[in-house]
């Protein structure tokens, strides 16, 4: 039986929710290719109540982006919340601490912090992917 890979998505606005359609639409070819079964277990965002053409269980949404990287069943975290500091500096290295892999579109974070963060990630023998960053 193939391994589920829980994933957790920061962030859902415009590359929030494309991901999300398209980890959906290609599930099926993406656990063929990987050997493992892409799970979105939760989503978390500033608006909550925002009107979004996709719909999401109730049970997905967290509050608190940061309860996300403390979280047993959670192995990747996605932030797409954007910006240097706050709330998305703040997760991305609680995650890396609490050894979760981390996949990030956020420029400004990875130009600021990006050699602490990759030395952290490689400390915790995690994964930090960024290429979507570049």
């Amino acid at each position: 039986m193939k391994k589920k890979i829980n994933i957790a998505i920061a962030g859902f606005g415009n590359i929030g929710s494309y991901f999300y359609k398209f980890l959906e639409k290609n599930k099926i070819n993406i656990s063929i290719k990987t050997g493992k079964i892409p799970l979105i277990k939760y989503i978390c965002a500033k608006n909550i109540n925002k009107k979004r053409l996709i719909k999401i269980p109730k049970s997905k949404w967290i509050n608190n982006p940061l309860n996300l990287s403390l979280m047993d069943d959670v192995d990747i975290i996605v932030e797409l919340i954007g910006g240097s500091e706050g709330v998305a500096k703040k997760l991305v290295f609680s995650a890396l601490r609490n050894k979760k892999h981390v996949i990030t579109a956020n420029k400004a974070l990875m130009a600021k912090y990006g050699d602490q963060l990759a030395a952290l990630a490689e400390k915790n023998r995690v994964n930090l992917e960024y290429e979507a960053s570049v």
